[in-house]
Order: C-alpha cells, then sequence, then structure tokens
C-alpha cells in the first residue's frame, strides 16, 4: 500500500471509543487525506495524508482504492463519516436565484463539458448561497461504496462555513490553503465574500502572479491586505519567501482555543492541518 506523507496515528483505543470519534476525509485530484476527531473530547487524535499520483503504473483511482482496503485505521466503524471533496470545478449561486435545473448549464458555462462528472449542489451555511460542483462519478462510486452512511461536501463549502465562524477583526482578508500543486483563495473585503477559487500552480511565482490578479481584480492594496496562510508551506519555503516580497502582513492560521491535538501533532506546525480540522469543527 502507498505510504501516506503524513502519518499522526491515534494512540490504542478501544473499539466504542472509535465508535464515539468522526472521520473527516480530503479527497482531491493528487491528494487524500483524513483527520479523526473525538467530538466528546474536542481533540484531534490523528491525520494522515497521501499523495495519490505517486506509484508508477497506478492511476490515481487504483491508488486511492489501495487505501481505502490497506489503510488499517479506515476500516474502523466511526460514530460518523465525512467526505470533502476538493475538486476544482465549483460555482457559487445566490441563494435566492439557486435551481437544481441550473447544476449543469452554470458548471458548463464556466468548465466546459469535456467532462463528464457527477453534478451536485449544497447550501453554504453562514452565507446566503449555494455551491454547485461536479467531481469524478467514479470517485463518488468507490468512497459510497466503502462509506455508505458517508456524507459528503465540497471543500469550498466547509471553507466557507469555517470562516462564518470566526470573529472577522480585519476589513480585507485573503485566506490562501497551500497544497503540493494547487491552492485555494477565498477574499473577504468588509466582511463581503468577493471570491473563493482554486488555481493550480508550478512555481511559486504561479501563486504570486495569481494573488496579484486578484488585488488588482478586486482593487486590494497587497501591502494592506491581510494575508492569511494555511496548509504545506512554511517561513523557510521560497514560496514563503516570495509571498514576501508582495504581502506585508502575513498570518498563519489557527485553531480555535477550544480544540486541542494529540502530543505527535506537536512536531509539525499548526496551520499544516488546519483547514481540514476546522472543517471538521464545522460538521
Amino acid at each position: 500500500m502507498l505510504r501516506a506523507t503524513f502519518d499522526i496515528a491515534p494512540g490504542a483505543t478501544g473499539t466504542d471509543e472509535w465508535l464515539n470519534n468522526q472521520l473527516l476525509m480530503e479527497v482531491g485530484e493528487k491528494l487524500f487525506s483524513y483527520t479523526i476527531y473525538s467530538k466528546n473530547k474536542q481533540r484531534f487524535l490523528g491525520f494522515r495524508q497521501y499523495a495519490l499520483d505517486f506509484i508508477p503504473g497506478k492511476t490515481t483511482m487504483e491508488a486511492l482504492q489501495d487505501i481505502l482496503q490497506g489503510d488499517e485505521l479506515l476500516q474502523h466503524h466511526f460514530r460518523e463519516t465525512f467526505i470533502v471533496y476538493n475538486f476544482s470545478d465549483s460555482n457559487l449561486l445566490p441563494e435566492k436565484c439557486f435551481h437544481i435545473e441550473l447544476n449543469k448549464p452554470v458548471i458548463e458555462l464556466v468548465y466546459g463539458n469535456a467532462h463528464k462528472g457527477l453534478l451536485l449542489s449544497e447550501k453554504v451555511y453562514g452565507w446566503s448561497l449555494y455551491n454547485v460542483y461536479r467531481i469524478p462519478r467514479e470517485v463518488h462510486a468507490v468512497l459510497q461504496q466503502k462509506f455508505s452512511a458517508g456524507k459528503y461536501w465540497h471543500y469550498h463549502t466547509l471553507l466557507l462555513s469555517a470562516i462564518s465562524k470566526e470573529e472577522v477583526v480585519d476589513m480585507e482578508v485573503i485566506r490562501v490553503v497551500i497544497a503540493a500543486d494547487q491552492f485555494v483563495v477565498a477574499v473577504l473585503k468588509d466582511k463581503v465574500l468577493q471570491l473563493i477559487q482554486t488555481y493550480l500552480y508550478q512555481t511559486p511565482d504561479d501563486v504570486s502572479y495569481n494573488l496579484l490578479a486578484v488585488c488588482h481584480r478586486l482593487k486590494l492594496d497587497p501591502e494592506k491586505v491581510t494575508l492569511k496562510i494555511s496548509g504545506l508551506i512554511d517561513e523557510q519555503s521560497i514560496l514563503y519567501q516570495e509571498l514576501m516580497k508582495y504581502f506585508l502582513l502575513l498570518q498563519w492560521e489557527v485553531l480555535p482555543e477550544s480544540a486541542s491535538m494529540q502530543d505527535d501533532f506537536l512536531q509539525f506546525p499548526p496551520h499544516y492541518f488546519s483547514p481540514l480540522m476546522k472543517m471538521a469543527l464545522c460538521v
């Protein structure tokens, strides 16, 4: 089975305790992650992350199936199971304009019809919005078979739900969640959502270019807007140094004080895990 790139396993846990825990998974084009959370104790117990495109001779679907069958922690029964789809084909519609019959034309207008995926939609709690999105049909089928009682969300939906629960201090904020080859941007100006979008990147320059383009489009001053960063990035990385060239107010995302983590998490910066963990607190 594919080896996890991050592996923080829970300690010895009895069967009854597993049944009281929540499992939250993130599934994307090239990445699969999950966290285990005890809602009663408000404590994160474990986290694993896999790169799905790292097995020679196997498709990402075959890699995902191997993980679902071979990861011993995923064989337990959990109190609740949530699956978060992190695919880029996602559009927000005002609640008053939403109708399920708009799912297909809205997605195909923006992203085309070359990929015949499964169309889903859901209300974005905390905002008067609906998220319409498209995911690979075969991925959904595999996960439904493994987790028949699982509940499904889109990454943008839960990211916005997490933001809605926070006290907004800064009037202009850009949230950036960094992954290995993509990043999610959510922009709030005067406490109003301006944009949420997933971008692909290959070099640090790609990230700064897109963020500066967002600032130009939304009339934000890079030297005055707060850039809140989370995901796979640290202060020694070339990407962080690139962002510092243009943005003066950089902050790391943190977890709410009410949530705790088992000790093995402390060997890594909390912002590595904060996006998925904040989503676990929303479901």
